[in-house]
């Protein structure tokens, strides 16, 4: 497992502003880029005392900054004392962070390296562990190269590997087998939830799936709809492991929610790589609930990282509703872009729960096309039968008693399993 570093620590930040020709490109702003920044960063406990803004057009090769602006940040630390490490947004090759470093007498941690803590921090159940443990060391096997001249000494011999062999492939062989062991235990559990998934299949149940940026409230959006008590906090990726619960709908009957881990902009390859599975679960959703926090500045940024995740997945033309949460923060309704009004769209409050009943109201009525609703009459004698088999796929809308000892029932039920009601129903 790879190290944690210590938290709690006074650090100089550093953001840099990639540059073309043109300008400068940036995905967000340079001051929600530098706010997203700061706020991973106390997210595990460093305090940002200062935070400098760069523009790159060209990296260099030793340092990545140039070397007067490294000398310049030499400089500052050196009047600084209680500064005591540098957190950089952007990600340097192994050797200009060691180059870094070794100039700069103090450790640096990329954004990426505290990604990583985060996720090792928030995961509970044994599947969100092994995933985040996976990550790390992945993380941890593409910079092996750079950690230090101490990786390129032998440990004796002369033209040989044996007793000499290079420290740097021993702890590369000691990382692959055990990443190759957490691929093993991934699989293990797997499978056993690909029985779980396949009892649902079998009844059909509706599935709708929640994603969204980190912290846009899609916890507290669950737990509004399902009257779950999932774990919520104003921090990032709060919710790392995929939470499950039920809710009935009207029109609809059972339906399942599915909370996915949050999105964020440039998220490290390494994480969203041992995560992609639970991602790839939404593909089996029937509707994908896109949750944004209205009220950020940048709410619209968020919109175009999710869509891009999506399609990296093939779920870019999936059915979908945005859902614009947090409107209790603003004093009025923003003007929507043309490519967020294309879509269904509700303004809500998860955390007030302003807005939940429209919504289940629009989820219910996009839902609706795989619902039939039923109705015939059967006998006294059948209904405790029908009343067993029918929630199994749908749920019992009304009963009235009829002449004759007969009993008219209403329902709805889920298409593919009207003819298997109806053939219960001739027996």
């Amino acid at each position: 497992m790879v190290k944690s570093f210590q938290a709690k620590r006074k650090a100089l930040g550093l953001v840099v502003n990639f540059e073309t020709e043109k300008g400068a490109q940036t995905f967000i702003s340079l001051d929600s880029e530098k706010e997203e920044f700061i706020s991973i960063a106390r997210t595990v406990g460093f305090q940002i005392t200062t935070c400098w803004e760069y523009s790159v057009r060209n990296p260099f090769s030793r340092y990545f900054l140039g070397k007067g602006k490294v000398k310049e940040i030499k400089n500052y630390i050196d009047d600084h004392p209680e500064i005591d490490c540098i957190l950089i947004d952007f990600e340097v090759s192994p050797s200009q962070q060691r180059n870094l470093e070794d100039y700069w007498e103090m450790p640096i941690y990329t954004k990426n390296a505290i990604i990583h803590q985060i996720f090792a921090l928030r995961a509970c159940t044994a599947e969100g562990k092994i995933r985040v443990e996976l990550a790390q060391l992945q993380y941890q096997l593409s910079r092996l190269t750079g950690r230090g001249k101490q990786f390129s000494r032998t440990g004796g011999g002369i033209g040989t590997r044996g007793p000499g062999e290079q420290r740097l492939e021993k702890d590369r062989r000691k990382v692959q087998k055990r990443i190759t062991f957490l691929n093993h235990e991934i699989e293990r559990i797997q499978k056993q939830k690909e029985v779980q998934k396949s009892l649902r299949k079998a009844r059909k149940v509706p599935v709708v799936a929640i994603v969204g940026y980190t912290n846009a409230g899609k916890s507290t959006l669950l737990n509004a709809i399902t009257g779950a008590k999932v774990y919520v906090k104003d921090q990032f990726f709060a919710t790392l492991d995929p939470v499950t619960r039920r809710a009935f709908l009207p029109e609809v009957g059972e339906t399942v929610f599915t909370d996915t881990v949050g999105f964020i902009r440039e998220m490290p390859p390494t994480i969203k790589e041992a995560f992609w599975a639970t991602l790839e679960e939404t593909k089996e959703a029937d509707l994908i609930l896109e949750i944004l926090d209205v009220s950020h500045p940048d709410y619209f940024s968020h919109f175009q990282t999710i869509n891009q995740t999506l399609s990296e997945i093939g779920l870019d033309q999936f059915s979908k509703i945005v859902v614009l949460n947090k409107v209790d923060l603003l004093s009025d309704l923003p003007r929507l872009e043309k490519e967020i009004r294309e879509n269904d769209h509700v303004f809500i409050s998860a955390q007030k729960e302003k807005g939940i009943e429209k919504l289940l109201s629009l989820i219910s009525y996009r839902l609706q096309n795989q619902i039939q609703k039923l109705s015939f009459e059967v006998s006294w004698s059948e209904l405790g039968k029908i009343e067993k088999e029918i929630p199994r796929y749908g749920y019992i809308k009304d009963l009235e008693a009829k002449e004759e000892g007969r009993v008219k029932i209403e329902c709805a039920v889920r298409k593919e399993k009207v003819e298997h009601l109806q053939r219960i129903l001739s027996k």
